[in-house]
């Protein structure tokens, strides 16, 4: 037959050899599918990251004055919503040349708003009422799509001829000026992280590709009785493998347009997604066209090197490997030689060393593995039937049930060492509830007498108390001065037997009768004489006190000829009614005062943006260490499924010689168990040596997320466990007395 002629044959064997062919093509396309969803995602990481900075660059401000520009005055607020962050940036335009935000065909009126879908989305669905309320002027656009630098983002261009103290805008498309060192940081801990996830990928195709083996081994020797030549066997068996290979290319292509479509509803760290962004490019697309038939191919050859297909069956010769220790360490040794030095992660050396540093001391573990379970399997001696069984095979071949273990523990490794980094951070990051469950308002001078009537007139207030807040200068240092009634000193400083009249200090460097400087928000100077000798601040300052860091307490007798009306006020207040949206109730209140009053209250589900961002990159990685460990999953029942087959005759004669099913089953558990459980160590070893290491990138202690290593190591077991049943009915039908007869 002519090569053409051959492969068509092999297309044929592969789509028409029955129910037991069309079986191994669907998990062969579902498991190669699934590996090529991965890769695809895997080779967007450069998309996203070119069209992010081409947002992060559009929407930053030009300080830097353009000659024949008006300058924009650009100042942004932040309000809360239910525990949701909105940024209010308030637009004034100095001229008809100002600048225009990305987004946007006009600049906003006074009155007016723009919304970024996001917020135009949670307005609509707000049935309360309570949110439209509170955006400054009324809606009358929304921002276009993709030009807001996450799809999630709640943002309102606000226009307002009230802006004060605000940076000018002279135009939009600049470099941003923050410090991306931590970014950068969490960057690399990703790039490890998809390197975690991406080698055992490769070990799982491998694995699919030898599905059916045994199988294709008594079509081959059909073939080779019928006349074809060991030329035309890798021809029909390369033909076998390209089937599924292309099944699976199409439905992981399929798979990763569905997850393409829905991603604006993932927020990857604190940065969202749009559809656009995961698109894998063209020569990484072609690199995996080529790469998985290729693998699958050289894989299915691969595993047939040792095999003597003649007419009458097919002989497989092997020798026991010799495995040496001394090139299985150089992976280890030049890790450790990458991450000991601490390069510091502000320097792109220094970050792409401790990445290759990771990156090797993870491959050293499926390069060490073999060697050690060899090692390991060789000196045990003794135990039960099914453990001696177990222990007989891996004697006879550690390397197969090691390759697919190895690549499942260098996600545990890579996962446990980034879990741990990122739990500590994530932890460190939280905030902290310092306000004894109250609500804090505070206000300019000249709106302090309306925002306190209006927040005393919101239903359920309770517990109500109020401050003025100045500055003193004392010893040519500034430090904060309150002036409150004495319920109210009382409650947040710690003193007690408090007098109208009556002055208390941190350490009171003054005393009566001594002329201080006393400067409020509007930088006038005012002359105050001390009229009464400072009492000690007894208790340390809590509430009010510590939140506005008071060092002085003054009472409004002690104040005579002091003029308070540009002093700001903070009130602080409880909820008397239970209401679950009376802190929303309280920012609804202030609202119409725009810039001059503002919240703040504590929320349990709020969390500092570097906690977020280390909090969902740890669940992104914890849910792709899953997904990969399933990958794995599948790898093992594969290689126990061909491995019942390869031993069919085996398992008959032990069955025939009177050894219980349950014996042979429990053998199987410990053939995979033993060095998954070897792995474990090595893994959990490993990732805590990664994240003592890794701490380094942003100086905290070190934090072993020892749940997520329980929970990482039970869900390999138990895949362990679920594998083996799944074998139940192969077994069965093996152990028969039968099997040597057909065999």
């Amino acid at each position: 037959m002519t090569a053409r002629e051959d492969l068509l044959l092999g297309f044929r064997l592969a789509v028409g050899g029955g129910r037991g062919s069309i079986v191994r093509l669907v998990l062969s396309a579902v498991g190669i599918g699934l590996a090529v969803a991965i890769l695809l995602a895997g080779a967007s990481a450069g998309t996203i990251k070119e069209n992010r900075d081409q947002r992060t660059f559009a929407s930053s401000v030009r300080s830097e004055p353009i000659p024949g520009v008006d300058p924009l005055t650009y100042g942004a607020v932040t309000t809360d919503f239910r525990g949701q962050a909105i940024s209010l940036v308030h637009l004034r335009p100095s001229g008809p040349n100002s600048p225009i935000p990305p987004g946007v065909d006009r600049l906003p009126a006074p009155g007016e708003a723009f919304l970024s879908p996001k917020l135009d989305e949670l307005v609509a669905s707000d049935t309360s009422g309570l949110l439209r309320s509170r955006l400054p002027g009324k809606q009358v656009g929304v921002i276009a799509a993709e030009t807001v630098l996450n799809p999630n983002d709640l943002v309102a261009y606000v226009g307002s001829d009230t802006v004060r103290e605000a940076p000018m805008a002279y135009g939009f498309g600049a470099k941003p000026g923050y410090d991306k060192v931590l970014e950068q940081g969490v960057l690399a801990l990703l790039l490890i992280g998809l390197f975690v996830l991406l080698t055992p990928v490769f070990i799982f195709i491998g694995a699919i590709s030898r599905l059916g083996g045994a199988t294709r081994d008594r079509r081959l020797a059909a073939l080779r009785l019928a006349g074809s030549s060991a030329r035309q066997l890798r021809r029909i068996t390369a033909a076998e493998s390209l089937v599924g290979a292309v099944a699976g290319l199409v439905v992981g292509a399929a798979l990763f347009l569905l997850f393409r479509g829905a991603v604006t509803n993932f927020q990857v760290f604190r940065f969202g997604l749009y559809p656009k962004d995961l698109t894998p490019s063209w020569p990484l697309v072609v690199l995996i066209v080529l790469l998985i038939p290729a693998l699958t191919v050289l894989t299915a050859w691969f595993a047939q090197r040792h095999a003597v297909v003649e007419p009458l069956g097919v002989v497989r010769e092997t020798a026991p490997p010799k495995r040496r220790l001394w090139w299985r360490l150089l992976p280890i040794l030049a890790g450790i030689a990458l991450v000991l030095p601490d390069f510091g992660m502000a320097s792109e050396s220094g970050r792409w060393a401790l990445i290759a540093g990771a990156v090797l001391l993870m491959l050293g573990i499926p390069v060490l593995l073999p060697w050690l379970l060899e090692r390991v399997v060789s000196r045990i001696k003794g135990g039960s039937p099914s453990f001696q069984l177990a222990i007989r095979r891996l004697r006879s071949d550690s390397g197969t049930p090691s390759r697919v273990v190895a690549g499942l523990c260098v996600v545990l490794a890579g996962a446990i060492g980034l879990q741990s980094l990122m739990a500590g951070q994530a932890a460190l990051g939280a905030y902290q509830d310092t306000t004894d469950g109250r609500t804090f308002v505070n206000a300019e001078g000249p709106v302090a007498d309306k925002a306190i009537a209006a927040v005393r007139a919101v239903p359920g207030a309770a517990d109500f108390q109020a401050m003025r807040s100045m500055f003193v200068t004392m010893d040519g240092a500034l430090s904060s001065f309150a002036i409150a009634d004495c319920p109210t000193i009382e409650a947040s400083a710690g003193v007690t037997g408090c007098k109208d009249g009556d002055v208390f200090a941190a350490a009171p460097s003054f005393h009566k009768g001594q002329l201080l400087t006393l400067t409020g928000n509007d930088k006038r100077e005012q002359p105050w004489t001390v009229p009464v000798t400072p009492r000690p601040l007894e208790g340390k300052p809590s509430g009010m006190a510590e939140f506005q860091g008071v060092r002085v307490f003054a009472t409004p007798s002690a104040m005579a000829g002091v003029d308070l009306t540009a002093a700001s006020v903070t009130v602080s207040l409880r909820d008397g009614a239970a209401n679950p949206d009376f802190v929303e109730l309280v920012r609804n209140s202030v609202a119409p005062f725009g810039w001059d009053a503002n919240v703040a209250a504590y929320n349990d589900k709020r969390i500092t943006d570097e906690a977020r961002m280390f909090g969902d990159a740890r669940n992104i990685l914890f849910g792709g260490a899953l997904l990969v460990l399933l990958l794995a999953g599948v790898s093992l029942l594969v290689l126990a499924q061909e491995q019942v087959r390869e031993r069919r005759r085996a398992l008959g004669a032990l069955s025939a010689t009177g050894v219980p099913v349950r014996v042979i089953l429990r053998s199987l558990v410990w053939q995979n168990g033993i060095p998954l459980l070897l792995g474990i160590v090595i893994a959990t070893a490993t990732g805590i040596g990664i994240a003592a290491v890794g701490k380094r990138m942003f100086w905290r202690s070190l934090y072993i997320d020892w749940a997520a290593v329980g929970v990482l190591a039970a869900a390999a077991i138990v895949m362990v466990l679920l594998v083996t049943a799944a074998t139940l009915p192969s077994v069965r039908s093996a152990a028969k007395t039968e099997s040597l007869r057909t065999e």
